[in-house]
């Protein structure tokens, strides 16, 4: 008898300094690194956005994906971000806040490429990560704090059944209409 995962969501509750974010982040963006080219942009979305430790290297198990940074211990989202901008166009949707435009420049100073970036008005509240095998959403801010520390909720909705890729195509037509709303 084959068994079949039927659920097309999961929902992760975190209960300040636990590790179920940080864990939850790091197996979906490497599922990222191992895909070829796709049309679809990854979006990140939240008020605030900051850097942070996304994979320890300790024991050098992420060299394969971040060749660049293999005498290096930890790997940051910063990092991240750059490797996967070589694969796929990154949309950064934001507030022009002071951790926010921090990061921003953070990632101008290790040379992203094909990265970019718009503000919302003060008022955006909107988190989400939007990838084309998955969608993130839910209260968590991308920040040190969000993913460390805070309690959050957030609901991780995966491609691989019908129930979540319509939830990804809806998702990409909503980011898709606030990124030109914002131009």
């Amino acid at each position: 008898m084959e068994l079949e995962f039927a659920e097309t969501s999961r929902d992760v509750w975190s209960y300040g300094g636990g590790r179920e974010l940080r864990d939850l982040l790091g197996s979906a963006f490497c599922t990222l690194m191992l895909l070829e080219g796709d049309t679809q942009p990854v979006y990140l979305s939240s008020p605030w956005m900051s850097d942070f430790v996304l994979f320890e290297n300790s024991f050098h198990e992420f060299d394969r994906l971040f060749p660049e940074m293999e005498e290096q211990t930890e790997v940051r989202f910063s990092n991240f971000i750059a490797r996967l901008a070589r694969k796929l166009e990154v949309r950064i949707i934001t507030t022009e806040s002071d951790t926010s435009t921090n990061f921003l420049s953070r990632l101008k100073l290790i040379d992203a490429k094909n990265i970019q970036h718009r503000f919302a008005t003060g008022e955006y509240h909107e988190k989400g990560i939007l990838a084309p095998s998955f969608y993130i959403e839910g209260s968590m801010n991308i920040t040190f704090s969000g993913v460390n520390i805070n309690g959050e909720k957030i609901t991780y909705h995966h491609a691989n059944k019908l129930g979540g890729a319509k939830k990804i195509a809806g998702a990409y037509l909503e980011y898709n209409r606030r990124w030109d709303n914002l131009s």
